[in-house]
């Protein structure tokens, strides 16, 4: 009888970023509420912290270039539905600016959206709170460490 694997206690989803355009990728997604856009849930391994696994998952296998996290990250806690801890971690070029159009190694149909745009276009976003975090990151009333998105 095969073993079961036990369901992460915490995933994260990583957003990369563009800094000097104000503007993060997103990839098309489909939920139960219908289409939406969204940044990937990557397990995070056991006694893993997620900061590693965000670079773990961007360099390693996404390809990414060099990149630096944010000191800002986004928490989501396990609560309701919500069967774990999110952490929302923000990842922009180690430069300040991606050496090309890294759209492609992100994922078939990203796209570089910013918050303005999500609002006027009403797309629904996974997570829901990631457009407010982002406003808050752009415009630096944010605190570094770790913010409730609840």
């Amino acid at each position: 009888m095969p073993r079961s694997v036990p369901a992460p206690a915490a995933v994260i989803r990583p957003v990369v970023i563009d800094r000097a355009e104000h503007r993060f990728l997103l990839s098309p997604a489909q939920l139960r509420c219908g289409d939406a856009w969204s940044v990937p849930a990557v397990p995070v391994r056991a006694g893993e912290p997620y900061r590693r696994t965000a670079v773990r998952y961007l360099l390693w296998e996404t390809g990414l270039p060099c990149l630096r996290i944010a000191p800002v990250v986004g928490v989501l806690p396990a609560v309701g539905g919500r069967q774990r801890v999110e952490y929302v971690v923000l990842a922009r070029s180690e430069t300040g600016v991606w050496p090309y159009d890294v759209r492609s190694l992100w994922s078939p149909g990203a796209r570089w959206w910013n918050t303005a745009e999500l609002r006027d276009t009403g797309v629904l976003v996974e997570p829901e709170t990631l457009p407010l975090l982002m406003d808050g990151y752009w415009e630096g009333w944010l605190p570094d460490g770790e913010v409730s998105l609840e």
